[in-house]
């Protein structure tokens, strides 16, 4: 069975205004390639936004809310809150403290938290975009 979907005012996605329209469609050419489904890049966190319902995600394929593919890029401003941490020990090293954080765009992100000692590191904590020990690695920052 093979099921087709048409876009009409009725089931297009909304504007500011509240008013359908069609999903505006990106040329690959024009931003450099893919969107890429979030992450860092130049030091800036980068996350996706669904076009039809609003939906914040994180790497994402899908809006989870909707199920559109029609993703759009957006950037962070790198700010949360702790929502869930648990340390997390390693048999060579020290722990660390691991977290979902609520970020202020309303999307989540589980991501390594720094902070000495890790008992700072706690559920309604606020946090910011810091730098892992990694290129590419997402970590955070408490704030002061």
């Amino acid at each position: 069975m093979s099921h087709t979907v048409i876009e009409t005012a009725a089931n297009g996605p909304l504007t500011g205004d509240g008013v359908p329209t069609a999903a505006p469609r990106i040329d690959p050419d024009q931003r450099g390639g893919p969107v890429p489904a979030g992450g860092i890049r130049d030091g800036v966190l980068y996350f996706q936004r669904c076009r039809w319902c609003h939906t914040a995600v994180f790497r994402r394929l899908l809006c989870p809310v909707c199920g559109s593919t029609d993703m759009a890029e957006e950037r962070s401003d790198g700010t949360g809150v702790i929502h869930h941490v648990t340390v997390v020990g390693r048999s060579a090293g020290r722990p660390r403290a691991m977290a979902i954080i609520d970020m202020r765009e309303g999307f989540r992100i589980r991501a390594r938290v720094s902070a000495v000692p890790l008992a700072r590191a706690c559920v309604g904590a606020q946090v910011r975009l810091g730098f892992g020990p990694q290129p590419q690695e997402i970590a955070f920052q408490l704030c002061d």
